[in-house]
């Protein structure tokens, strides 16, 4: 099955999410059991020190990690207000939702503290995890460190539960918090990376069944994202460096968490790190440019790549069938988004442009141009009977004006643009209408709606 573009284009964003709920869920030290320095006292600061400023440059400067992330939240929800305040001796990043209904205000406080930044947050605060591995990739970057290996590094110390002065996980059961600690004296030397391999401790994957999964993991110099169901499953490895006994580590323990169609005959093949070719699995050291970008994103020349593949077709790059949304996915991201709003209301000529924009993010994104028609007719029909009555009455109401605007968009953007800039979506729909075959797939969805149904 081929990747949407939309996965495509936030491979990256997944990676760093799985880093997050991993980091957040595994490794670290008591409270009861970790002793933590209380820093010396010293005379009252000026200002902040040299350091912490440099940090907070890095973090806010328009190519890293932290700013290209909220650029990414921002083009979906622009409502969105992020603040970073540089203070006396601490970082505070603050976030205002107003009134997202997916996304809470927060306020996240990294303080300078010795050697350490440290922050205090809830256990289960995955927003303030994922600041954390922020500010880890800024401080790699004020060091000179290779920002490239950070998230993968910590990742590893937590799921591993290796013990560094470089970075420190310390839970306080009673109270329900977690202290994060980054080393700021200096550069880290990140020794522990060779022990870091994929495997159940950090994936903890079940096998596989028919149904279609896409999945992502990373740690220390290894990266993967994979996709597929027991039949038909591609990984794509990307180790940072030349392929070694880590890649070789990864690939065979994930065959042996997964368990696709053939694995064992594979194990018993690949005993080494090598090309493979027969008719049940393929292993290709080399895959070329498009296969990568296809699957994980564009190539990475500070990383060597490794795709494997079980299933029916063993060609690196080869052609895949679309994926088909579920019904679910059809009534969430299709029905329900057209019905959302109701016609003749203030805002509904907003309304109407942001739920343009998601249609055919949605129908682009997973290249419906190329989907099973049957498939995509029965789960299409699926979704729309899971309506209630009022979400059809609306949906038809909003349907044909929707269709209108966005064949009006396809011919010519810049003369209605400014409804979609008014709306906040101006980005995200230019976005979507260069995504490949963005008008064919709209045009597969859009003479589906008109005839669902016909086949009963």
């Amino acid at each position: 099955m081929k990747q949407n573009n939309r996965i495509k284009r936030l491979a990256a964003a997944a990676l760093m999410l799985a880093l997050v709920l991993a980091l957040a869920a595994c490794g670290g030290q008591n409270a009861a059991t970790q002793e933590t320095k209380v820093p010396e006292q010293t005379p009252e600061a000026t200002g902040p020190s040299a350091t912490l400023k440099g940090i907070y440059e890095a973090l806010t400067a328009a190519d890293s990690d932290y700013s290209r992330n909220k650029e990414l939240y921002l083009a979906y929800y622009p409502e969105l207000e992020y603040t970073e305040t540089l203070g006396e001796d601490r970082i505070t990043i603050s976030l205002n939702a107003n009134g997202n209904e997916y996304i809470s205000d927060g306020f996240w406080e990294f303080v300078e503290e010795g050697d350490y930044l440290t922050a205090v947050m809830p256990g289960d605060d995955y927003n303030g995890a994922f600041y954390v591995m922020n500010l880890a990739n800024a401080i790699g970057s004020y060091y000179g460190m290779e920002t490239d290996l950070i998230s993968g590094y910590l990742n590893g110390l937590g799921a591993m539960g290796i013990e560094s002065g470089n970075f420190r996980m310390i839970r306080d059961e009673a109270a329900g918090t977690t202290t994060y600690q980054l080393n700021i004296a200096g550069p880290w030397d990140m020794k522990e990376l060779d022990q870091m391999v994929l495997d159940g401790t950090v994936m903890d994957y079940q096998p596989l069944t028919s149904n279609y999964i896409s999945q992502s993991g990373s740690v220390g110099k290894i990266r993967m994202i994979a996709n597929g169901s027991v039949d038909d499953y591609t990984m794509l490895f990307a180790e940072y460096g030349a392929l070694d006994d880590i890649a070789y580590r990864s690939i065979v323990n994930m065959v042996k968490l997964r368990e696709p169609a053939g694995w064992e005959a594979f194990l018993d093949d690949f005993t080494e790190l090598k090309a493979v070719k027969t008719d049940e699995y393929l292993v290709d050291l080399n895959p070329d440019d498009a296969t990568i970008a296809d699957i994980m994103s564009e190539r990475d020349e500070k990383f060597s790549y490794a795709l494997v593949r079980f299933g029916s077709d063993k060609s690196a790059g080869g052609a895949y069938e679309a994926f088909v949304p579920s019904a679910e996915a059809f009534a969430d991201f299709y029905f329900r988004v057209v019905a959302g709003y109701q016609k003749g209301v203030a805002g509904a000529s907003l309304s109407e442009a942001e739920a343009a924009s998601a249609v055919l993010g949605f129908a682009a994104g997973n290249e419906l141009w190329n989907a099973d028609i049957e498939t995509l007719r029965t789960n299409m029909l699926e979704g729309w009977e899971s309506l209630t009555d009022d979400e059809r009455a609306n949906f038809d109401a909003n349907f044909p004006d929707l269709v209108g605007l966005m064949n009006a968009c396809f011919e010519d953007w810049n003369g209605n643009r400014g409804r979609f800039d008014d709306a906040g979506v101006a980005d995200a729909m230019e976005e979507n209408l260069a995504m490949d075959k963005a008008k064919e797939s709209w045009d597969m969805l859009n003479a589906h709606t008109w005839t669902l149904g016909n086949s009963e």
